[in-house]
């Protein structure tokens, strides 16, 4: 046998420097998946806390400051108990806004400003923008996307979630010659972003589970799956 069949049957070895390489890029990237979403998490919170908490802090400094409190001479600590304070306080407006938007007085004043807020140039094309998208799955219009649907797109034998927005009766279902439901299909990992689709009623499934369980397992790409549809899956396997 000659040296270079030699050379080609002889199997490449691995270095315990090599493998231990590899376990430390694996210990690594383990490391940044569990610590990514926790600092994430801090850091949303503490930027809200401090956007919500900023123009109520603003207050309760000048009022110290009118009844003879040195505020420059405070320490940290109290910078962080009185954005706290703060961001509490803008919770409680918030929740009463809430309440008294349920009234009959808080429903005409949401109209009214909604209205100022439209005619507004420039203003009114952001705030109807966001206004739709907070609309679409918030509690305002909760019956409207409470149904999470089930359907081929975007072609057939590829099935995605999606949410029914309407089963009213259109001029489309003429056209069609078929019942046709409007389904939002929304992309990953934005929901806000998606298509409107018709679809024939005979081809929509509906799924139980909530739009929150169905938000998750689109914002995750398929990773987050509800449990009570892992539950009906290991049934059926079974």
């Amino acid at each position: 046998m000659s040296e270079s069949q030699n050379h080609k049957n002889a199997k490449p070895t691995t270095t315990h420097a090599g493998k231990g390489g590899e376990g430390a890029k694996r210990a690594f990237l383990t490391g940044l998946f569990v610590c990514l979403p926790v600092a994430l998490t801090v850091y949303v919170v503490v930027f809200l806390v401090r956007a919500l908490a900023a123009p109520a802090r603003g207050v309760m400094n000048a009022l110290l400051s009118l009844i003879g409190f040195d505020i420059s001479r405070e320490s940290a600590f109290f910078d962080i108990g009185s954005t706290l304070a703060a961001a509490v306080i803008v919770a409680i407006v918030i929740g009463i806004i809430g309440f008294i938007s349920r009234v009959f007085f808080g429903k005409w004043l949401l109209k009214t400003v909604d209205k100022f807020l439209y005619r507004l140039p420039m203003v009114s094309s952001v705030y109807s923008a966001i206004r739709q998208i907070f609309d679409a799955f918030g509690t305002r219009d909760e019956q409207k996307y409470s149904k999470v649907v089930f359907v081929e797109f975007p072609r057939k034998n590829c099935w995605t979630l999606a949410f029914l927005t309407s089963d009213a009766m259109t001029a489309f279902d003429d056209l069609a010659g078929t019942k046709l439901l409007h389904v939002f299909v929304p992309t990953t990992p934005n929901p806000t972003g998606g298509y409107m689709i018709l679809v024939p009623a005979t081809d929509v499934k509906y799924l139980d589970i909530s739009v929150a369980d169905a938000m998750k397992m689109i914002i995750s790409g398929g990773a987050l799956v509800p449990d009570n549809l892992q539950k009906k899956v290991k049934e059926k396997a079974a």
